[in-house]
């Protein structure tokens, strides 16, 4: 059953619709306001009590968003940096401000030796609690495939099971985080090739790009999804899990090795001495 909008909202649902949201597909007042919150980039505090009426909220963001009451937050572009004015950089904690009911997905990936057998892996948290957690690896990988393999399956989790919700995905590796909230958009623009050292160097190819090209096709159909870096190895769980998870695949990936001829010949004794 879809969320039907009482009196007052009408600007909002049509601001909604503009942005391309099928509003059909809203089916209450808190998911209406996770949508217009995302799409606006605002941050105003939900109430705590879940079965309250959203609709103070509601119009309070149309105010801002409709009517121009209060200065709107700069509304994200898809792909693009978030552009925001210079501020001291803050100290990294380790907890990350989100929505209530957002979900948050730590991913990781790692790699011994580099090159060598890798793994990837992810976890999926909703209020703090670990709702799932998936694994894999390659006995043939680097550790900036597995980074960017980690985000990937985090990515075909959330259009498989949480398509419509907004998520935040985690990631330690700069590389893959600043590249695609800022190289992307540059290597598309350029058909997808990455800008010579000088003038005089011509465009280069960029490195593990199906990758590259998978995820952000990947990302662009999410509506939701926002990609940010956390510091690795300084006790934040999630992270913490998500490294657990990519040595586990790691681990799951390496050949088993034949048994040498002095663990055939202990075995054949063993079974000797039974009979």
């Amino acid at each position: 059953m879809s969320y039907v909008w009482p009196a007052g909202l009408e600007p909002l649902r049509n601001w909604l619709k503009v942005q391309g949201v099928d509003v059909k597909s809203i089916v209450s007042e808190r998911q209406a306001a996770f949508y217009v919150q995302k799409l606006s980039d605002q941050r105003l505090k939900f109430p705590t009590d879940r079965s309250a009426s959203h609709f103070p909220l509601l119009k309070k963001l149309q105010d801002i968003i409709c009517t121009g009451a209060v200065t709107p937050r700069p509304v994200p572009t898809r792909g693009q940096p978030f552009q925001h004015k210079k501020k001291a950089k803050p100290k990294h904690t380790k907890q990350h401000e989100m929505p209530a009911d957002a979900l948050v997905i730590y991913c990781d990936g790692c790699c011994e030796p580099n090159p060598g057998a890798g793994g990837w892996g992810f976890a999926v948290y909703r209020q703090g609690v670990e709702i799932d957690a998936r694994c894999g690896g390659t006995a043939t990988a680097t550790n900036n495939t597995m980074e960017l393999t980690g985000l990937l399956h985090a990515l075909a989790w959330v259009a498989a099971i949480a398509p419509a919700e907004p998520v935040v995905i985690f990631c330690d590796s700069q590389y893959v985080v600043k590249g695609l909230n800022e190289w992307v958009p540059g290597w598309k623009a350029k058909g997808w090739k990455r800008k010579g050292q000088n003038a005089n160097e011509k465009n280069q190819t960029i490195a593990n790009l199906p990758l590259w090209q998978t995820i952000d096709r990947a990302r662009d159909e999410l509506q939701f999804v926002k990609v940010e870096w956390v510091k690795g190895h300084v006790g934040t769980s999630g992270n913490e899990r998500a490294d657990e998870l990519a040595g586990q695949g790691r681990s799951e990936a390496l050949p088993v090795e034949p048994p040498s001829s002095l663990d055939m010949i202990r075995q054949q004794l063993d079974y000797s001495t039974r009979g």
